[in-house]
């Protein structure tokens, strides 16, 4: 990524049977892999993710990753 900025995505737990925090993380890791993940913080009910990609394209990418079954139960918080 030009100038190798990065920004924050922050993924919200909305639904009690989701995976846990945790897990997630790890899912996402792996799944979003290719923007190079940074600065993960996990919490209990949310996890902060840098991801190196533009500021506009973040939540897009964030939400693609969030398609995939693995991730059910969390969502991109605004």
């Amino acid at each position: 990524m030009s100038g190798g900025r990065s920004v924050e995505v922050a993924f919200v737990r909305q639904d009690f049977d989701a995976p846990p925090a945790e897990t997630t993380a790890v899912r996402l890791l792996w799944l979003l892999r290719a923007h190079l993940p940074h600065g993960l913080r996990v919490e209990s009910e949310r996890i902060r993710l840098r991801l190196a990609v533009p500021e506009v394209g973040a939540t897009t990418v964030a939400g693609d990753a969030l398609t995939h079954r693995a991730c059910a139960g969390w969502s991109v918080e605004d």
